[in-house]
């Protein structure tokens, strides 16, 4: 099964759901397993700042998951309908911006950008955010040495449109025929940020070493 189609299908409904559950609840039984095994009096002090550390990281990974919950409904509402975006500005920022953790872990970004601007209408904050956690999320799969690319171009009936491919073996979700797409939280948000400015965002196919992307969005 790809990327859900909809979010009121009943089947995409229970497999978001089921993935919300797993990303909260994981880091909180970390965290109360954690304080349980720091109440123990034959505890050092060593091993009791531990604890503590451990149980702080866990309390910042699930209000790192809370705010992607936030995020996801946010990413459902349109914004502002009047703003337009350069996307060619936008991938450029973006790609500055990741370029140093990219070259520090011994990957690659890589990006084929038009010269001549293209303007969508979306919310610039929006999209910015949702592309920003689907470049992190594939770079977390990425191999050392690896490339992650992404081509911008203008497509077909005045839409935008961005493909993407990327090295590596992804997480897979259920199967629909013979594709085959991972499902998580990250993806879901920036599903729901392209739809919500009139595009799409799909995984397209996976060759067993890379997968493929695209994502549309309406031209100005």
């Amino acid at each position: 099964m790809s990327v859900p189609p909809a979010t009121d299908s009943k089947a995409a409904q229970e497999i978001f759901i089921s993935e919300v559950f797993h990303n909260l609840s994981q880091p909180l039984t970390a965290l109360h397993c954690t304080l349980d095994l720091a109440l123990q009096r034959d505890r050092t002090l060593k091993q009791l700042r531990a604890s503590v550390q451990s149980a702080l990281d866990n309390a910042e990974r699930l209000r790192q998951r809370l705010l992607l919950v936030r995020a996801l409904n946010d990413a459902a509402a349109p914004g502002d309908p009047s703003e337009t975006t350069d996307l060619s500005a936008l991938l450029g920022e973006l790609r500055e911006d990741m370029s140093l953790l990219f070259e520090s872990a011994g990957r690659q970004l890589v990006m084929h950008l038009p010269r001549v601007p293209l303007q969508a209408r979306a919310d610039r904050t929006r999209l910015t955010r949702a592309l920003f956690v689907f470049v992190e999320y594939l770079f977390r799969y990425l191999p050392q040495g690896e490339l992650l690319s992404l081509a911008l171009h203008e497509g077909k009936e005045g839409q935008a449109e961005i493909q993407v491919e990327a090295a590596g073996c992804l997480p897979v979700g259920p199967t629909d025929g013979d594709q085959r797409a991972p499902y998580s939280c990250e993806i879901e948000l920036v599903r729901r940020t392209f739809v919500a400015a009139g595009g799409k965002f799909g995984f397209m196919r996976c060759d067993g070493q890379r997968s493929f992307w695209r994502a549309t969005l309406p031209l100005v």
